[in-house]
């Protein structure tokens, strides 16, 4: 249908749920009017420089700052004694979790620059800032530091054995915190009278998030109000405000503005602040100039969180009819050096809100150990806890599989949790409001072709390939963290409408989605409605845009937001066209006495009012709703050179209602992207002796790229919408990363079905799978 045809339809037809209208974004952002970090410039700005560690664990020594401090262009030179003499304080964590001995979290303070000791390569020991980025480098290199090495851990496992190298010595050990649920006694019983057993060691690999934008920050003073303004790249702006000004400026929270305008790429890894934002806003009111601090890709290497990196020791107990009995996993989580805002979170009660899965298991018991290790911090990378829960019970069902001689589908089949017994509660304690998980595997399946799949691998074993196919049923909990939400609905007199809301864009589309569903609602054409996110001043409170909450709750905010103008203006009208309320109607923009021809617009009544805005808010409230799906993977693999090749990817996924389907399949490609990116190629690595990081760059860290992923066969399910909010969404921002790496091990290991492989550990390399062929492995 051509453009013009598509304009004649009604509103419904042009932007209902379940229509894709173009991206309202991509024009000005593929035509080079973008305004992200690197394009928002100031006058008089300098140029931050961070001098890190190169050293894992270190004392620290004097910073002999004298000869950079008189080279040319320096504006200054700060230590951690000066940030300490003017009171600014550390970046601090959600302690969700008890520490040892019952007490609180055991953790070093994380300084915005390191105090007494640096434990990674990478921890910030000094800043420079010069007129020009190319003058504060040079001074950079002539700082002086003292380092005294000291014996460093990056291993987890090493880290919790006696004798370890201590990150935090107060605490006595390396274990910041524990966490277990369910009943251990229970489970204990379970496994003892099950008819088998099945046990796996797994690693969920550490992976680096790379956002396609650096980081980079702005920090402006005025002297004259005493407030700072932060231009930046964050997921939760207000969370960011809350947490600068309260643990790290302590100055009121009115003082700070936070300003984000585009950004390339969030995945979770910039949802709370680093030192790098506070560094920035301390620079610029010692200094009185704007104040820059731009990554290079290299150093977010070192400074950004990484993700994952769980060592886990699992078993699944089953009874003679191949019925789940009981589930038991002993988990590791790397904390890295310092804990982030939320690395325990979701290394612990976040991800394993969903530790069940889809299946009807009686008995659950998890333990988490928080590990410190020499390594940058970990924190929330798409999927955030989920895809290393996920990925534990579903290599559990492919090695049970194997191990009983049952079908891999029909054993997942025998323990789904069934449509009639929905709502179900968990072991995990939550509530599934909504799904049908058997509906989901059979679409999967058929869309798959999985029964035909023999002759699929017949025909590559006859040109020279293994080729395997694997499942996963899988099941996310979009984010509830902080279930609210509030949005603004403003019209001008000249008739333009103005969405404000607190969820954050990052390229994810939510600019498009916002201005659908107004559009529908109202009846006016998206070209006069704006969206604006991301300052604190604008719209002064907000919770941010991470789990997939954004459509679910800040589209429901959207949502009530626009009923509650449509509903201030039918009050208006009606006074205005001294007409009962009940007795106006509305329609594309217009309010009007049914039956007749008078009638007054949204822009009029903006107009009559003062100060000629009409304006409402609505606010959204939900807990948390559970987006589910089933992924199919076939994998290829050389038997020459051992090299895998991803063939076919389906996926079927439940995310509730559809707003925007294209939106929906470009969350769930990219998700697959990343999850295909961690099976096989991606992997943070630390040298075990020395701490340093080996993949510090594109050279070493590998990410997916177009010739290495296939068609992507995306389908959505939306046959049982969320009850938790209003527009029956569930979110589809994970669903491709928590379902796909589980489904490519299988599959790789299908595939070397005849080489006695029972498990093989992510990334599966190339290398690994050679060494296999030529019996250098068994």
């Amino acid at each position: 249908m051509s453009a013009s045809e598509l304009e004649t339809l009604p509103f419904a037809e042009r932007f209902g749920a379940g229509q894709s209208p173009r991206r309202v974004e991509d024009e000005r952002l593929l035509t080079g009017r973008g305004r992200f970090i690197g394009d928002q410039v100031f006058p008089g700005e300098l140029a931050m420089v961070v001098i890190r560690s190169p050293h894992a664990h270190a004392e620290l020594g004097a910073v002999n700052v004298s000869s950079a401090k008189a080279m040319p262009g320096v504006a200054g030179v700060f230590t951690a004694e000066d940030l300490v003499r003017d009171g600014i304080g550390p970046i601090g964590f959600a302690a969700v979790i008890g520490g040892p001995d019952n007490g609180r979290m055991a953790a070093p303070p994380r300084f915005l620059l390191a105090h007494e000791r640096v434990r990674y390569v990478g921890d910030p020991v000094a800043i420079v800032v010069a007129d020009r980025i190319d003058r504060a480098k040079d001074a950079a290199e002539a700082v002086g530091v003292a380092f005294k090495p000291l014996p460093a851990v990056t291993c987890l496992r090493e880290a919790t054995l006696p004798g370890a190298p201590l990150l935090w010595p107060k605490a006595g050990g390396n274990v910041a915190g524990s966490f277990e649920m369910g009943d251990r006694s229970a489970v204990a019983d379970a496994m003892a009278k099950a008819h088998h057993v099945v046990r796996l060691a797994l690693v969920n690999n550490r992976v680096v998030a790379n956002p396609m934008e650096p980081r980079g920050a702005v920090g402006l003073y005025d002297q004259a109000t005493e407030k700072f303004s932060l231009y930046g790249c964050c997921q939760a702006p207000h969370l960011m405000r809350r947490l600068l000004t309260r643990e790290v400026l302590r100055i009121p929270e009115e003082a700070l503005r936070i300003l984000v305008s585009d950004m390339g790429g969030g995945f979770g890894a910039r949802i709370a602040p680093y030192p790098e934002e506070s560094l920035v806003l301390y620079a610029a009111r010692k200094l009185g100039k704007p104040v820059r601090w731009q990554a290079d890709r290299s150093e977010l290497f070192l400074a950004e969180h990484h993700g994952r990196d769980h060592e886990s020791d699992c078993s699944l107990a089953f009874d003679a009819n191949g019925r789940v009995l009981a589930l038991e996993a002993r988990v590791l989580a790397n904390m890295g050096a310092y804990l982030s805002y939320f690395g325990a979170a979701i290394a612990t009660r976040t991800g394993n809100r969903v530790a069940t899965g889809v299946y009807n298991i009686p008995a659950l018991h998890i333990t988490v150990h928080c590990v410190l290790t020499n390594t940058a911090s970990t924190g929330p990378y798409r999927g955030a806890g989920r895809p290393e829960a996920i990925y534990r019970l579903e290599r559990l069902f492919e090695v049970a599989a194997a191990e009983l001689g049952i079908d891999p589908v029909e054993l997942r089949r025998r323990n789904l949790v069934p449509r009639d017994a929905i709502p179900y509660r968990t072991q995990a304690g939550e509530l599934y409001d909504s799904g049908d998980f058997g509906r989901v595997l059979d679409r999967a399946l058929a869309a798959a072709d999985w029964a035909g799949f023999e002759h699929r691998r017949a025909e590559a074993l006859m040109n020279g390939r293994l080729l395997g196919h694997g499942l996963s049923c899988h099941i996310d909990t979009t984010s509830g963290l902080e279930p609210n939400e509030t949005a603004s609905v403003e019209v001008a007199a000249d008739g333009t409408i103005t969405l404000l809301s607190g969820t954050q864009a990052m390229g994810q589309g939510l600019a498009t989605v916002y201005t659908q569903m107004a559009a529908h609602r109202l009846g006016v054409e998206p070209a006069i409605i704006a969206v604006v996110q991301g300052d604190t001043e604008r719209v002064p409170s907000g919770v941010g845009s991470y789990g997939s909450r954004s459509l679910m709750i800040g589209g429901s905010a959207i949502a009530e937001g626009v009923d509650a103008l449509i509903a201030q203006g039918r009050k208006l009208a009606a006074e205005r066209l001294e007409a009962a309320e009940s007795d106006i109607g509305y329609a594309e923009g217009r309010f009007f006495i049914r039956g007749t021809d008078r009638g007054t617009s949204l822009a009029e009544l903006a107009q009559s009012v003062s100060p000629k805005t009409l304006s409402a808010q609505g606010t959204a409230t939900a807990p948390f709703c559970f987006p589910n799906g089933c992924c199919v993977v076939e994998a290829e693999i050389d038997m020459e050179t051992g090299t895998i090749r991803v063939v076919r990817a389906v996926a079927v996924d439940d995310v509730g209602t559809v707003i925007n389907p294209m939106i929906v399949h470009g969350q769930v490609h990219g998700g697959t992207a990343q999850g295909i990116g961690q099976a096989l190629i991606e992997r943070c690595h630390y040298d075990a002796s020395s701490g340093q990081l080996m993949t510090a760059s594109f050279m070493d860290y590998c990410l997916p790229r177009a010739d290495d992923l296939p068609f992507f066969e995306t389908v959505t399910d939306a046959t049982s919408p969320a009850t938790t909010n209003r527009l029956g969404a569930k979110g589809a921002g994970e669903c491709g990363v928590v379902g796909t790496p589980p489904a490519l091990v299988a599959a790789v290991i299908d595939a070397l079905r005849d080489y006695g492989v029972r498990q093989l550990q992510m990334p599966i390399r190339s290398e690994t799978i050679w060494r296999i062929l030529s019996g250098k492995v068994r």
